[in-house]
């Protein structure tokens, strides 16, 4: 059975005690990290200050949640050296926060088309990019998973990468609104890209579509959460089932002590509804 978790980036200005706090009191037993007290720049915290990393990881044990993923920014879609270099270094520097708070994840993009850039050569720099960055993070005991996102938001369009030769080393974090909204049942994502689904994000959505999408409270919009959560149970998914709610970047949408909480009681009655 699938546990429950959130992203930090539903609680964008919350401090490392505000975060464990939440999860606690909403009963969930996991959380990936995006924001944390405004920024999404982990390594200027001192909480993540390679002295004080045990210790930031402490407080997450003490309080029985885990730290499922640390949610980077590191996109591999430019053929500019510098730009690639500055990846490679953002991973790394995510790779050691990772390994000190005991994450098994490294999230990372696919990245849309730059310009001036051809799509086949973008997808060649993507495919090595990202390769060489999942090697790199499995060394070290963490796995890069490779989120459906912006123009690698299809199963078509990830495996095209896996065909191109793309490390077998490089998960899937499966974000739901982005297949749907482009038009993809949940059990045909499955069926594509399953043996590959580390990790599954969730969220609603009153207007999703292949070229727009808003956020809804959950179960209040269009987006399938039961037939979803129906496709991981069949598969008998154990993973981490996250709420993505993008406070980070929308500050117009509901406050982190109403969206997350809302998630965790849609949550348990569908579970008490026999639903998931």
């Amino acid at each position: 059975m699938f546990k429950l978790g959130f992203s930090s980036i539903g609680c964008p200005d919350y401090d490392i005690e505000q975060i464990v706090d939440l999860a606690t009191q909403n009963g969930f037993e996991g959380v990936e990290l995006r924001f944390v007290r405004g920024t999404t720049d982990l390594g200027s915290l001192e909480e993540f200050a390679p002295g004080n990393l045990a210790r930031t990881r402490q407080l997450f044990d003490d309080a029985g949640i885990e730290v499922i993923a640390i949610d980077t920014s590191v996109r591999m879609n430019s053929l500019d050296e510098k730009v690639r270099t500055e990846n490679r270094e953002l991973a790394k520097l995510n790779l050691e926060i990772a390994q000190g708070l005991g994450a098994s994840y490294l999230r990372v993009f696919g990245g849309a088309l730059p310009d001036g850039q051809t799509e086949a050569d973008t997808r060649r720099a993507i495919t090595d990019g990202l390769s060489e960055v999942a090697e790199l993070t499995a060394a070290g005991g963490v796995i890069s998973l490779l989120e459906t996102h912006d123009s690698y938001s299809t199963s078509d369009t990830i495996l095209e990468l896996y065909s191109m030769g793309a490390s077998d080393a490089l998960g899937i974090l499966w974000d739901s609104l982005h297949t749907y909204r482009h038009g993809e049942d949940a059990t045909y994502t499955w069926e594509k890209l399953g043996s590959r689904i580390k990790h599954v994000h969730v969220k609603d959505s009153n207007s999703a579509s292949a070229d727009t999408f808003d956020f809804a409270l959950t179960g209040e919009g269009n987006v399938p959460i039961p037939h979803i959560l129906d496709t991981l149970r069949t598969a008998d998914f154990s993973g981490f089932v996250d709420f993505e709610w993008e406070k980070g970047w929308h500050r117009e949408i509901a406050e982190p002590e109403i969206a997350i909480p809302h998630f965790a009681r849609y949550m348990a009655e569908l579970k008490l509804a026999g639903q998931s």
